[in-house]
């Protein structure tokens, strides 16, 4: 199977070295694989991304001659798609309701003498939300109160049916373990989508 790399940078800005070592890292690696490189530009962020700084880091990456295969793959173009997999994740039980707010998950943490943390240092969510009785929950849904979407972790583990891998460059297949991140976000209160959620099935979607 012929290797497929991918430069999907979010347009909140113009394009800077950072980026163009990012991509040209990609392009290199696709072309001496003979494989295919993939422009995609993750803007589901309606209150930072902007068309003009998508339109430019295409512009520059074709001055540059970091030239893709294929179309560009325009997140905020696929959002019926990425619905159709939260529905169905919610149809499995697998997503709830989250109506915290940032403060609200930051005092509960503060309040906990043994706080769960991620392997990158980060404070897990608490699970707040996942606790809630149904008939509080569907109250809070009927009211109208605005809330995000939230992976059950634990739940969507069991599901898993083989261990979760990926391949490591020179270091071949890694069993990866998602748990101890907890209870990640799949639609924002502000955005329709996650990255998590967006970023996984476009790599699915794409063959990445």
């Amino acid at each position: 199977m012929s290797i497929v790399t991918r430069f999907a940078p979010s347009p909140t800005g113009f394009l800077h070295l950072g980026h163009v070592y990012s991509a040209l890292t990609a392009l290199r690696r696709a072309r001496t694989n003979g494989g295919r490189f993939l422009l995609r530009i993750e803007d589901i962020d309606p209150t930072r991304c902007r068309p003009a700084y998508r339109a430019a880091i295409e512009e520059d990456l074709q001055w540059l001659g970091l030239t893709w295969d294929g179309p560009v793959r325009i997140q905020s173009e696929h959002l019926p798609a990425y619905r159709i997999v939260l529905n169905d994740l919610s149809a499995r039980g697998l997503v709830y309701p989250c109506f915290c707010t940032r403060a609200d998950i930051a005092r509960e943490i503060a309040g906990s003498a043994a706080a769960p943390h991620a392997p990158d240092g980060s404070a897990v969510y608490p699970g707040t939300c996942r606790a809630l009785p149904e008939s509080v929950r569907a109250a809070r849904l009927a009211a109208g109160e605005t809330h995000a979407l939230r992976l059950d972790m634990n739940r969507a583990m069991s599901a898993v049916q083989r261990p979760l891998t990926f391949t490591e460059l020179d270091e071949g297949e890694i069993v990866c373990d998602p748990a101890p991140f907890g209870d990640v976000v799949l639609a924002r209160k502000d955005a329709p989508a996650s990255y998590h959620l967006c970023v996984t099935h476009d790599d699915a979607v794409q063959g990445w």
